[in-house]
């Protein structure tokens, strides 16, 4: 073989190499985007659920205008789940503290539920 096609093929091999890593770092990169988007729609339904929960008397399994005892259960939410592990806290009057830990990876997302919205907050801001 000429030198002119071992440097060709030298040269296609390194782009070839380049493309594949840029693939496998975009995938990556798409993949926990989807999985931190997933779990804020499932927060969101579940601020839907809470307020169910909220309005509802304690006599029918209700909050009675109250989220101390809410439970994951009644979110319909299990602890873990294909895109993470969900934590309730503070439970108040008026709101409790979602947190979720992505299954793939990156920065914990954190709600506070009100009875009429949710408010995403920084995990560093929780701490």
């Amino acid at each position: 073989m000429g030198q002119q096609q071992i440097l060709l093929i030298l040269l296609v091999t390194i782009v070839v190499g380049i493309a594949t890593v840029v693939a496998i770092t975009t995938f990556e990169n798409t993949r926990m985007n989807s999985n931190h988007e997933s779990i804020k729609v499932k927060m969101i339904e579940s601020q839907g659920l809470a307020a169910m929960y909220h309005s509802k008397i304690k006599a029918l399994g209700g909050g009675g205008n109250s989220f101390q005892n809410i439970s994951l259960e009644h979110l319909n939410i299990s602890e873990d789940n294909q895109l993470g592990q969900f934590s309730i806290s503070e439970e108040g009057t008026d709101s409790f503290t979602l947190t979720a830990i992505p299954a793939s990876g990156g920065d914990n997302i954190v709600g506070v539920i009100y009875r009429d919205r949710i408010e995403f907050v920084n995990a560093e801001d929780e701490e």
